[in-house]
Protein backbone atom coordinates (compact mmCIF):
# COMPACT_ATOMS: atom_id res chain seq x y z
CA UNK A 1 0.00 0.00 0.00
CA UNK A 2 1.45 3.29 -0.90
CA UNK A 3 1.32 5.83 2.34
CA UNK A 4 -0.86 8.67 0.89
CA UNK A 5 0.14 9.47 -2.91
CA UNK A 6 -1.17 12.26 -3.83
CA UNK A 7 -1.80 11.94 -7.88
CA UNK A 8 -0.37 15.06 -9.42
CA UNK A 9 -0.34 16.47 -13.10
CA UNK A 10 3.35 15.89 -14.53
CA UNK A 11 5.68 18.02 -12.82
CA UNK A 12 7.06 21.22 -14.77
CA UNK A 13 10.02 22.75 -12.97
CA UNK A 14 8.90 26.60 -12.48
CA UNK A 15 12.31 28.12 -11.51
CA UNK A 16 12.38 31.65 -9.51
CA UNK A 17 15.14 33.78 -11.59
CA UNK A 18 17.01 32.63 -14.44
CA UNK A 19 17.94 29.44 -14.09
CA UNK A 20 17.49 28.14 -17.81
CA UNK A 21 20.99 29.02 -19.01
CA UNK A 22 21.39 32.42 -18.23
CA UNK A 23 24.06 33.87 -15.95
CA UNK A 24 23.72 34.70 -12.18
CA UNK A 25 26.28 36.14 -10.16
CA UNK A 26 29.00 34.09 -7.72
CA UNK A 27 27.09 35.81 -4.74
CA UNK A 28 24.43 35.06 -2.54
CA UNK A 29 22.83 38.87 -2.06
CA UNK A 30 22.45 38.69 -6.15
CA UNK A 31 19.86 36.34 -5.66
CA UNK A 32 17.21 38.87 -3.87
CA UNK A 33 16.96 39.78 -7.74
CA UNK A 34 15.18 37.23 -9.32
CA UNK A 35 12.68 37.52 -11.36
CA UNK A 36 8.86 36.00 -11.36
CA UNK A 37 8.65 32.36 -11.80
CA UNK A 38 9.26 31.32 -14.87
CA UNK A 39 8.67 27.84 -17.67
CA UNK A 40 12.05 26.11 -17.97
CA UNK A 41 11.04 23.09 -20.57
CA UNK A 42 14.70 22.60 -20.76
CA UNK A 43 16.78 23.42 -17.41
CA UNK A 44 20.45 23.96 -17.83
CA UNK A 45 22.90 24.93 -14.85
CA UNK A 46 24.80 27.87 -15.25
CA UNK A 47 28.72 26.88 -13.52
CA UNK A 48 28.40 30.38 -11.45
CA UNK A 49 24.77 28.95 -9.49
CA UNK A 50 26.95 25.42 -8.46
CA UNK A 51 27.37 27.22 -4.90
CA UNK A 52 26.58 26.24 -1.52
CA UNK A 53 24.07 28.28 0.16
CA UNK A 54 23.38 29.56 3.61
CA UNK A 55 19.38 29.09 3.84
CA UNK A 56 17.68 26.07 5.13
CA UNK A 57 16.73 23.57 2.52
CA UNK A 58 12.98 22.67 1.68
CA UNK A 59 11.94 19.71 0.28
CA UNK A 60 10.64 21.11 -2.82
CA UNK A 61 14.07 22.93 -3.06
CA UNK A 62 15.71 19.51 -3.25
CA UNK A 63 12.85 18.44 -5.83
CA UNK A 64 13.88 21.32 -8.12
CA UNK A 65 17.44 20.39 -7.88
CA UNK A 66 17.06 16.89 -8.89
CA UNK A 67 14.87 18.00 -11.54
CA UNK A 68 17.95 19.91 -12.92
CA UNK A 69 20.09 16.87 -13.19
CA UNK A 70 17.56 13.92 -14.17
CA UNK A 71 15.29 14.33 -16.37
CA UNK A 72 12.27 12.32 -15.51
CA UNK A 73 8.67 13.66 -15.03
CA UNK A 74 7.18 13.09 -11.49
CA UNK A 75 3.72 11.95 -10.90
CA UNK A 76 3.73 12.59 -7.44
CA UNK A 77 5.93 13.55 -4.40
CA UNK A 78 5.78 11.97 -0.96
CA UNK A 79 8.18 11.98 1.57
CA UNK A 80 7.89 14.17 5.36
CA UNK A 81 8.06 12.56 8.25
CA UNK A 82 7.30 8.91 6.75
CA UNK A 83 11.32 9.10 5.38
CA UNK A 84 13.32 11.54 7.13
CA UNK A 85 14.28 12.27 10.38
CA UNK A 86 14.02 15.57 12.05
CA UNK A 87 17.54 16.62 10.85
CA UNK A 88 17.39 15.42 7.86
CA UNK A 89 15.84 17.27 4.25
CA UNK A 90 14.29 15.41 1.51
CA UNK A 91 11.83 14.59 -0.82
CA UNK A 92 10.50 11.50 -3.11
CA UNK A 93 9.72 11.64 -6.58
CA UNK A 94 7.81 8.65 -8.28
CA UNK A 95 6.63 7.96 -11.51
CA UNK A 96 6.11 5.04 -13.99
CA UNK A 97 5.40 1.68 -12.70
CA UNK A 98 6.92 1.88 -9.48
CA UNK A 99 9.68 4.25 -10.00
CA UNK A 100 11.23 6.02 -7.29
CA UNK A 101 13.84 8.31 -6.05
CA UNK A 102 14.47 9.41 -2.88
CA UNK A 103 16.61 12.05 -2.46
CA UNK A 104 17.99 13.35 1.29
CA UNK A 105 20.79 15.22 3.39
CA UNK A 106 21.41 15.16 6.54
CA UNK A 107 24.12 14.99 9.28
CA UNK A 108 26.99 12.04 8.63
CA UNK A 109 25.93 8.86 10.93
CA UNK A 110 26.54 5.24 11.34
CA UNK A 111 24.73 4.68 8.75
CA UNK A 112 27.01 6.38 5.66
CA UNK A 113 26.45 4.51 2.70
CA UNK A 114 30.62 4.61 2.11
CA UNK A 115 30.87 2.83 5.88
CA UNK A 116 28.81 -0.50 4.67
CA UNK A 117 28.20 -0.73 0.74
CA UNK A 118 31.64 -2.77 0.26
CA UNK A 119 29.92 -5.33 2.68
CA UNK A 120 26.41 -4.81 2.27
CA UNK A 121 25.45 -4.54 -1.50
CA UNK A 122 26.48 -5.97 -4.80
CA UNK A 123 28.72 -3.55 -5.82
CA UNK A 124 30.05 -0.39 -4.85
CA UNK A 125 32.79 1.92 -6.41
CA UNK A 126 33.87 5.40 -5.95
CA UNK A 127 33.04 7.57 -9.36
CA UNK A 128 34.30 11.45 -9.77
CA UNK A 129 31.88 13.54 -11.36
CA UNK A 130 32.62 16.65 -12.55
CA UNK A 131 32.77 18.75 -9.35
CA UNK A 132 33.74 16.38 -6.47
CA UNK A 133 33.39 12.08 -6.50
CA UNK A 134 30.47 10.18 -5.03
CA UNK A 135 29.89 6.67 -3.13
CA UNK A 136 28.11 4.17 -6.07
CA UNK A 137 26.23 1.50 -4.67
CA UNK A 138 24.22 -1.13 -6.34
CA UNK A 139 21.71 -4.36 -5.84
CA UNK A 140 21.40 -6.59 -8.27
CA UNK A 141 17.56 -7.40 -9.71
CA UNK A 142 16.72 -10.91 -8.43
CA UNK A 143 14.66 -13.91 -9.40
CA UNK A 144 12.00 -12.87 -7.77
CA UNK A 145 11.65 -10.00 -9.50
CA UNK A 146 13.25 -7.28 -7.03
CA UNK A 147 14.19 -5.09 -9.36
CA UNK A 148 17.56 -3.94 -7.38
CA UNK A 149 18.89 -0.24 -6.53
CA UNK A 150 21.42 2.06 -6.87
CA UNK A 151 22.61 4.46 -4.50
CA UNK A 152 24.89 7.58 -4.28
CA UNK A 153 26.22 9.14 -2.02
CA UNK A 154 28.55 12.21 -0.78
CA UNK A 155 30.24 13.60 1.93
CA UNK A 156 30.32 17.19 2.49
CA UNK A 157 30.74 19.31 5.24
CA UNK A 158 30.00 16.88 8.14
CA UNK A 159 26.84 16.37 6.11
CA UNK A 160 25.64 13.30 3.92
CA UNK A 161 23.52 13.97 0.99
CA UNK A 162 22.07 10.50 -1.15
CA UNK A 163 20.11 9.49 -3.49
CA UNK A 164 17.99 6.15 -3.83
CA UNK A 165 16.76 4.82 -7.29
CA UNK A 166 14.44 2.15 -7.65
CA UNK A 167 12.71 0.99 -10.40
CA UNK A 168 14.68 -0.30 -13.62
CA UNK A 169 16.08 -3.97 -13.43
CA UNK A 170 19.68 -3.82 -12.26
CA UNK A 171 21.56 -6.54 -13.98
CA UNK A 172 24.62 -5.63 -13.79
CA UNK A 173 27.25 -2.57 -12.97
CA UNK A 174 24.79 0.34 -13.44
CA UNK A 175 27.42 2.16 -15.14
CA UNK A 176 27.03 0.06 -17.88
CA UNK A 177 23.55 -0.04 -17.95
CA UNK A 178 21.34 2.58 -20.35
CA UNK A 179 18.86 4.00 -17.33
CA UNK A 180 16.37 6.37 -17.28
CA UNK A 181 18.39 8.19 -14.01
CA UNK A 182 21.68 7.52 -15.00
CA UNK A 183 25.15 6.79 -12.72
CA UNK A 184 26.81 9.96 -13.64
CA UNK A 185 23.19 11.99 -12.96
CA UNK A 186 23.19 11.10 -9.30
CA UNK A 187 26.54 11.55 -9.17
CA UNK A 188 26.42 14.99 -10.12
CA UNK A 189 23.16 15.42 -8.48
CA UNK A 190 24.69 14.44 -4.72
CA UNK A 191 27.70 16.61 -5.55
CA UNK A 192 26.14 19.29 -6.33
CA UNK A 193 26.80 21.80 -4.17
CA UNK A 194 23.55 23.35 -3.66
CA UNK A 195 22.01 19.65 -2.31
CA UNK A 196 22.23 20.08 1.32
CA UNK A 197 20.04 20.97 4.42
CA UNK A 198 21.14 24.50 3.58
CA UNK A 199 21.23 25.83 -0.04
CA UNK A 200 21.04 28.64 -1.81
CA UNK A 201 18.01 31.56 -1.99
CA UNK A 202 17.72 31.03 -5.54
CA UNK A 203 16.65 27.72 -4.75
CA UNK A 204 14.47 28.21 -1.46
CA UNK A 205 12.52 30.03 -4.26
CA UNK A 206 12.38 27.59 -6.81
CA UNK A 207 8.95 25.81 -7.15
CA UNK A 208 7.86 22.99 -9.02
CA UNK A 209 3.95 22.43 -10.74
CA UNK A 210 2.27 19.68 -8.48
CA UNK A 211 4.62 19.81 -5.72
CA UNK A 212 2.36 19.46 -2.46
CA UNK A 213 2.00 22.65 -0.01
CA UNK A 214 1.40 20.81 2.62
CA UNK A 215 0.77 17.03 3.85
CA UNK A 216 3.35 14.96 2.11
CA UNK A 217 6.78 17.00 2.65
CA UNK A 218 8.26 18.36 5.39
CA UNK A 219 6.90 20.80 7.52
CA UNK A 220 3.29 20.25 6.47
CA UNK A 221 3.52 16.82 7.92
CA UNK A 222 3.05 16.52 11.32
CA UNK A 223 2.86 13.77 14.20
CA UNK A 224 -0.30 12.03 14.60
CA UNK A 225 -2.29 12.10 17.60
CA UNK A 226 -6.34 11.42 18.67
CA UNK A 227 -7.68 14.94 17.26
CA UNK A 228 -5.70 13.93 13.72
CA UNK A 229 -7.74 10.04 13.49
CA UNK A 230 -11.05 11.64 14.44
CA UNK A 231 -10.43 14.34 11.72
CA UNK A 232 -9.38 11.86 9.08
CA UNK A 233 -12.35 9.51 9.73
CA UNK A 234 -14.33 12.74 9.32
CA UNK A 235 -12.96 13.17 5.60
CA UNK A 236 -13.66 9.76 4.57
CA UNK A 237 -16.74 8.75 2.54
CA UNK A 238 -18.06 5.75 4.68
CA UNK A 239 -17.68 7.78 8.33
CA UNK A 240 -18.35 11.30 7.25
CA UNK A 241 -21.65 10.90 9.29
CA UNK A 242 -19.71 10.27 12.92
CA UNK A 243 -21.83 12.87 15.30
CA UNK A 244 -18.99 12.61 18.33
CA UNK A 245 -15.71 11.18 19.55
CA UNK A 246 -14.10 10.27 22.80
CA UNK A 247 -10.60 9.02 23.50
CA UNK A 248 -10.66 5.22 23.13
CA UNK A 249 -9.24 2.91 25.99
CA UNK A 250 -6.09 1.60 24.77
CA UNK A 251 -5.10 -0.41 27.75
CA UNK A 252 -3.98 -3.82 26.18
CA UNK A 253 -2.85 -1.84 23.05
CA UNK A 254 0.76 -1.70 24.37
CA UNK A 255 2.78 1.25 24.92
CA UNK A 256 2.25 4.66 23.04
CA UNK A 257 -0.88 3.55 21.70
CA UNK A 258 -3.95 5.95 21.42
CA UNK A 259 -7.40 6.61 19.71
CA UNK A 260 -10.88 6.95 19.18
CA UNK A 261 -14.26 6.36 19.15
CA UNK A 262 -17.01 7.58 17.08
CA UNK A 263 -20.36 6.86 17.73
CA UNK A 264 -22.91 7.52 15.05
CA UNK A 265 -26.62 8.42 14.26
CA UNK A 266 -28.01 4.80 14.62
CA UNK A 267 -25.83 4.28 17.38
CA UNK A 268 -22.84 2.11 15.91
CA UNK A 269 -19.77 2.82 17.41
CA UNK A 270 -16.43 3.13 14.90
CA UNK A 271 -13.00 3.06 17.27
CA UNK A 272 -9.64 3.27 15.20
CA UNK A 273 -6.18 2.90 17.53
CA UNK A 274 -2.84 3.58 16.20
CA UNK A 275 -0.68 1.09 18.33
CA UNK A 276 3.37 1.02 17.73
CA UNK A 277 3.32 -1.82 19.98
CA UNK A 278 1.04 -3.98 20.06
CA UNK A 279 1.27 -7.13 22.14
CA UNK A 280 1.51 -10.56 19.94
CA UNK A 281 -2.04 -11.46 21.12
CA UNK A 282 -3.53 -8.85 19.62
CA UNK A 283 -2.13 -9.51 16.07
CA UNK A 284 -4.02 -12.62 16.42
CA UNK A 285 -7.56 -13.38 15.38
CA UNK A 286 -9.79 -14.23 18.59
CA UNK A 287 -11.83 -17.12 19.34
CA UNK A 288 -15.26 -14.95 19.08
CA UNK A 289 -14.62 -14.06 15.34
CA UNK A 290 -14.80 -15.83 12.00
CA UNK A 291 -11.02 -14.15 10.52
CA UNK A 292 -9.61 -14.00 7.10
CA UNK A 293 -5.98 -13.01 7.08
CA UNK A 294 -4.96 -9.78 5.83
CA UNK A 295 -2.49 -8.29 3.34
CA UNK A 296 -0.04 -7.77 5.90
CA UNK A 297 0.70 -8.90 9.93
CA UNK A 298 -2.89 -8.82 10.92
CA UNK A 299 -6.82 -10.17 10.15
CA UNK A 300 -10.27 -9.12 9.19
CA UNK A 301 -12.53 -11.05 11.68
CA UNK A 302 -16.25 -10.37 11.93
CA UNK A 303 -19.25 -11.35 14.06
CA UNK A 304 -22.92 -10.95 14.36
CA UNK A 305 -22.59 -7.12 14.36
CA UNK A 306 -19.44 -6.63 15.12
CA UNK A 307 -16.24 -6.56 13.28
CA UNK A 308 -12.52 -5.42 13.19
CA UNK A 309 -9.44 -5.22 11.23
CA UNK A 310 -5.41 -5.29 12.42
CA UNK A 311 -2.85 -4.18 10.29
CA UNK A 312 0.63 -4.27 11.36
CA UNK A 313 3.34 -2.74 8.89
CA UNK A 314 6.80 -2.83 9.42
CA UNK A 315 9.52 -0.31 9.59
CA UNK A 316 10.30 1.53 6.10
CA UNK A 317 13.07 3.89 5.77
CA UNK A 318 12.87 6.02 8.83
CA UNK A 319 9.08 5.17 9.42
CA UNK A 320 9.13 3.15 12.60
CA UNK A 321 6.95 0.35 12.48
CA UNK A 322 3.01 0.20 13.48
CA UNK A 323 0.27 -1.12 13.86
CA UNK A 324 -3.52 -0.12 12.74
CA UNK A 325 -6.64 -1.37 14.93
CA UNK A 326 -10.27 -0.69 13.66
CA UNK A 327 -13.52 -2.20 14.86
CA UNK A 328 -16.83 -1.49 14.09
CA UNK A 329 -20.03 -2.60 16.45
CA UNK A 330 -23.63 -2.21 15.32
CA UNK A 331 -26.64 -2.51 17.69
CA UNK A 332 -27.79 -5.29 14.81
CA UNK A 333 -26.55 -7.17 12.29
CA UNK A 334 -25.20 -5.68 9.07
CA UNK A 335 -27.65 -5.43 6.81
CA UNK A 336 -28.11 -8.85 4.87
CA UNK A 337 -24.82 -10.14 6.46
CA UNK A 338 -22.85 -7.63 3.44
CA UNK A 339 -19.64 -7.21 5.18
CA UNK A 340 -18.07 -5.77 1.54
CA UNK A 341 -19.06 -1.52 2.40
CA UNK A 342 -17.60 -2.45 6.72
CA UNK A 343 -13.95 -3.93 5.09
CA UNK A 344 -14.53 -1.05 2.33
CA UNK A 345 -14.67 1.39 5.22
CA UNK A 346 -11.55 -0.19 7.54
CA UNK A 347 -9.11 0.51 4.22
CA UNK A 348 -10.39 3.62 4.36
CA UNK A 349 -9.95 3.92 8.27
CA UNK A 350 -6.57 2.19 8.37
CA UNK A 351 -5.25 5.31 6.66
CA UNK A 352 -6.15 8.00 8.93
CA UNK A 353 -3.83 5.73 11.35
CA UNK A 354 -0.30 6.47 9.94
CA UNK A 355 2.04 7.89 11.77
CA UNK A 356 2.03 11.06 10.20
CA UNK A 357 -0.95 13.55 8.77
CA UNK A 358 -1.02 16.87 6.61
CA UNK A 359 -0.73 19.70 9.45
CA UNK A 360 -4.28 20.96 8.18
CA UNK A 361 -5.86 17.49 9.21
CA UNK A 362 -4.31 17.85 12.58
CA UNK A 363 -5.50 21.31 13.39
CA UNK A 364 -9.39 20.82 12.22
CA UNK A 365 -8.54 17.67 14.96
CA UNK A 366 -8.05 19.80 17.85
CA UNK A 367 -11.62 20.74 18.76
CA UNK A 368 -12.86 17.11 18.18
CA UNK A 369 -11.66 15.25 21.02
CA UNK A 370 -11.57 16.20 24.83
Amino acid sequence: MRRRGMALPAATLLLAGALAGCGSSATEADDRTSDEPTVAPSVSIDPADLKPGNRPATPEALAAITLQHVRVVPEEFDGGDLYFERDEVGTVLLWGADHSLEVKAGAVDDDLLSTWCHDGMSGCVEVKGETDTATVGWDLATDDGTPGQLMVSHRSGGEERRAAYVGEKITEDPRKLDLEVSVDDLVALVTDPRLGTKTTLKMTKAQVSGFPSEGANGAGEVALTAGAIAAGLLETKEYADIDSFEKADVSGYGKGAFGVVGTRPDGSTVTAVHAPDLPAEKRKCPKTLTCSKGDTDGYDGWTEGSAETVRCYEAEGDRRAFCAVVRQQAPAPFPGDDLDPVLSGFESALETLWPTVPAATARRGESLVD
